[in-house]
């Protein structure tokens, strides 16, 4: 028997909020004080598409630092980027409020509760979410698809009765081998690779029509 549509799953770097600049910045920005280039392009493809590590990049570039102190830096400038200045990507609150108003909406995303929050909160998100599963609700990072089954046991549905937006290639992944179907809007951070595994592959969410993809539902993955 054909099941509706019944959850949406939105990523929220990239997806809902344009922060993945503010990432690559406070990156740039830290790198240069360790005395390294972070060109745009390589931290694309390796800190948003394959997700690596402040570890393995700090041993891949030869820098002797602390990942810990590293870490709270990047923290200490994104945060001041996001408090200074938060954009939403294009009809991100029209898309999140129909959501809600006609589906479960679940915050997805490998970043930390607090730091979720504070973002979410300053978009004035926060209503059109249901649920939030954060990077502390789950064992393994995108795009292991962890984050996707604590969000269907969090929901109380099932993989067919699950949509997912999300911006990367390692976010589709993990929507992917969790079974969700996943539409990719990506951007230009998230351009470089194709996002296999993607029913629809979208520039914006301003070419979605969230109800058509519901009348249509399942779509093909």
């Amino acid at each position: 028997m054909r099941k509706a549509l019944k959850v949406v799953c939105f990523d929220l770097d990239g997806l809902l909020v344009n922060t993945e600049p503010y990432y690559y910045e406070s990156t740039r920005l830290v790198w240069e004080k360790l005395g390294a280039v972070m060109e745009k392009e390589y931290y694309a493809r390796n800190w948003i598409i394959r997700g690596t590590s402040i570890e393995a990049e700090l041993e891949k570039f030869g820098i002797k630092a602390d990942s810990a102190r590293v870490r709270e830096e990047l923290r200490t400038i994104f945060a001041r980027m996001v408090e200074e200045k938060l954009d939403l990507m294009p009809c991100a609150k029209e898309v999140a409020s129909l959501a809600h108003d006609l589906f479960t909406t679940v915050l997805v995303t490998n970043t930390p509760r607090e730091q979720a929050e504070r973002t979410v909160a300053r978009a004035g998100l926060r209503d059109y979410l249901h649920h939030m599963v954060t990077r502390e609700l789950y064992q393994k990072a995108k795009p292991n698809p962890d984050c996707y089954l604590a969000a269907m046991r969090i929901a109380g549905c099932s993989s067919d009765e699950c949509l997912a937006f999300e911006d990367s290639p390692r976010g589709v992944r993990a929507a992917f081998d969790a079974g969700v179907t996943c539409i990719a809007v990506v951007h230009e951070l998230t351009r470089y690779e194709p996002p296999e595994g993607a029913a629809m592959v979208l520039d914006s969410l301003a070419e979605l029509d969230l109800k058509d993809v519901s009348a249509k539902w399942p779509l093909r993955r």
